[in-house]
């Protein structure tokens, strides 16, 4: 099957339209096991080789459609972080796992002006439930990932 087709099939299995108006509704206040926006939410790579905070999210918290994300990366180094890693290459990846589909925009990765910041926009999350979404980042020889979990009503 190709690429292409199978992402239409997921969409077309979770709604005709990527506004999230499927008739799913969310109560966020009985779903755990998420994160909770502040400024700076902070989240070690899983590699333990970067570190990840959250700055910003607009519009905050985290809402359906499309939003503008500032993240801070940083060294790590024994679990001890470090400077900020400016020139890094960053991805970012929203998930549903619940309906097992990515976002289908892509987000576009600016550098900012503080070190080791960068802006992720727009991050997509445009349906109700449970979204992971992977931020990557590469400097050098040094990858590492780090997973923020909001649910979106």
């Amino acid at each position: 099957m190709r690429p292409g087709f199978l992402l239409l099939a997921l969409l077309a299995a979770c709604g005709t339209s990527n506004t999230g108006d499927d008739g799913m509704t969310v109560d966020c206040s009985t779903v755990t096991g998420t994160d909770t926006f502040v400024v700076g939410l902070e989240h070690q790579g899983v590699g333990g080789m970067l570190d990840f905070k959250l700055m910003s999210i607009d519009p905050a918290p985290a809402q359906r459609g499309d939003n503008t994300w500032i993240v801070q990366v940083n060294a790590m180094a024994s679990g001890v972080v470090g400077n900020p890693i400016d020139g890094a290459t960053i991805g970012v990846s929203p998930y549903m796992p619940a309906h097992m589909h990515f976002s289908p925009i892509t987000a576009d990765i600016t550098p900012m002006a503080d070190p080791g910041q960068y802006q992720l926009k727009p991050v997509n999350l445009w349906m109700p439930g449970v979204w992971e979404t992977t931020i990557t980042a590469t400097s050098g020889s040094v990858s590492d990932r780090a997973i923020y979990k909001f649910c979106i009503e």
